[in-house]
């Protein structure tokens, strides 16, 4: 980004004038701050869904058809905007289940007030080859067992290449 100068003389004219240039390079940094922030979500939602599908994690297209970018509310300075995984199993997804995510668990580091368990709870079961497990019912009512499945963190993944972009990005918005 360039410079900006603003020139003045001890008039007070001048002075007003160099008040209003400050208060409109002020309004156009806020401006340009939320949208950085709306492009790096919307960069962010086409990441997640590249993410999705090279962890081989499209089972219906269900997750990634909801992962979208939203608007959260102003900050001073700029916007808060988010990429949503709106599904009830993307924590699934990210954080692998059972025995098999314990075995391949999530590498990184759990979100504030996030706690995740593997292999556990009601439905657990071992199975007569010793296997442990669930059953669940798929949505033409057939049965299944699984031992869970690895993390794919898709988000975490998806974090970690924003990362990578977010000066670049500053640099195309800001010019």
């Amino acid at each position: 980004m360039g410079k900006k100068v603003i020139t003045m003389s001890l008039s007070e004219k001048s002075v007003q004038n160099a008040i209003r240039e400050l208060r409109a390079y002020q309004n156009s940094l806020t401006y340009k701050c939320q949208l950085l922030a709306e492009k790096l979500a919307e960069k962010g939602v086409e990441i997640a869904r590249v993410q999705i599908a090279d962890l081989d994690a499209i089972f219906t297209s269900e997750l990634i058809s909801s992962i979208h970018a939203e608007y959260e509310g102003s900050t001073k300075g700029g916007g808060i905007w988010v990429v949503i995984a709106g599904t009830d199993h993307a924590a699934f997804v990210e954080f692998g289940t059972g025995i098999v995510g314990q075995q391949s668990p999530y590498h990184g580091k759990l979100p504030e007030g996030v706690s995740w368990q593997y292999a556990s709870g009601k439905t657990i079961h071992q199975i007569s080859d010793g296997r442990y497990g669930w059953f669940y019912q798929d949505d033409n009512g057939d049965w299944w067992f699984t031992e869970g499945m690895p993390s794919r963190p898709f988000m975490y993944l998806t974090a970690n290449e924003l990362r990578q972009i977010v000066t670049q990005t500053a640099k195309e918005v800001f010019g």
